[in-house]
């Protein structure tokens, strides 16, 4: 339900857009060990986003073996972001 919900909205942008999925959490309560690590749920919610996001040259989903909180989650981030703004 929340993957669709933000697909929905992914799919009305425009401009360039780049959904990072954290492959390894989406949140510092979502890691190994941590009270709300579910992979399960998180295949769920990145499934649903796959298949409901509409991807096209500038709306795209990214999918990254990072834990959100890692630095090279954000280096990734830092460089989708630069790649977008320096078009």
């Amino acid at each position: 339900m929340l993957g669709r919900w933000i697909a929905e909205r992914l799919n009305q942008c425009e401009g360039e857009v780049r959904f990072l999925v954290p492959m390894g959490g989406v949140s510092s309560l979502d890691a190994p060990g941590q009270p709300f690590w579910d992979p399960d749920a998180d295949t769920a919610l990145f499934d649903t986003l796959d298949t409901q996001l509409r991807q096209t040259d500038h709306r795209k989903l990214v999918r990254l073996p990072y834990h959100i909180n890692e630095p090279a989650f954000a280096r990734a981030a830092a460089e989708e972001f630069l790649a977008i703004a320096n078009r």
